[in-house]
């Protein structure tokens, strides 16, 4: 029995040495391993993905206000496991984000943002766009876009607002004056809400418009709303104009 167990012990070791020989006789030829770290380095490494971008800002041109920008961001993963977009963050209530949410090794995703400039109209529009990713080294990678808003028209006033006894006379004069880069016509005034409220009349003069509001109100009381100011131009057919009042 002892002789038997000698015999599986000498026989082992042998039976291994004959299937690793071939191995050993050419152990600097990288070729017969498999491509990874643990052979290459000594060390295990655990596959991991990696997020970019190519093209992680967005600048768009000139627009006006009110124009819906859409835009793709093309997300990269150049690591060795899936990549998973968990969240998507815009910075403001005016853009919205579609995405894939998982992306093999070695291919690309897309990040499709949508924009509404409607508000933004005489300023640098900016928002940040957040990703939560499965990324250990950017668990958080960020996206920007930008661009310049112009206004169809500057208002003044951009808001009319009266005070005080129901009894008085309460009117104020508005002022809209085109952007010499965008000719137009306001074609119609939609009062909503505020029919019954206020009254107005719209009068041209050189370089724009001069607008008439008038309280209607002759009780004490409150109200608010706005004016849409219909324009003939094809990429904002309308101008708002918010009114409000607080009479004794």
């Amino acid at each position: 029995m002892l002789i038997f167990l000698k015999k599986q012990i000498i026989v082992l070791p042998g039976f291994l040495f004959v299937l690793i020989l071939p191995f050993l006789s050419h152990a600097d030829d990288l070729s017969l391993f498999p491509d990874t770290p643990f052979l290459q380095t000594g060390e295990f490494t655990p596959a991991v993905p990696v997020i970019s971008c190519d093209s992680p800002v967005f600048q768009f041109s000139r627009v006006i206000d009110g124009t819906i920008i859409h835009h793709t961001f093309f997300i990269k993963n150049e690591g060795d496991a899936l990549l998973k977009i968990l969240k998507v963050k815009t910075g403001c209530g005016c853009s919205t984000a579609s995405f894939d949410s998982e992306i093999s090794a070695g291919k690309t995703g897309n990040i499709v943002l949508k924009i509404d400039t409607g508000g933004y109209g005489g300023t640098t529009y900016e928002d940040e766009i957040l990703l939560e990713t499965n990324d250990p080294h950017t668990p958080v990678f960020k996206l920007k876009s930008k661009g310049p808003v112009d206004s169809l028209a500057m208002i003044t006033p951009k808001g009319v607002s009266f005070k005080g006894k129901s009894s008085e006379e309460h009117k104020k004069v508005v002022s809209i004056k085109p952007n010499e880069n965008y000719n137009f016509k306001i074609t119609s005034i939609d009062l909503g809400k505020l029919k019954d409220k206020v009254k107005c009349k719209l009068e041209t003069q050189k370089g724009g418009y001069q607008l008439f509001v008038q309280n209607q109100m002759e009780k004490p009381g409150r109200y608010w709303g706005k004016l849409i100011l219909h324009t003939d131009h094809p990429k904002q057919k309308k101008l708002n104009l918010w009114v409000s009042a607080t009479l004794k």
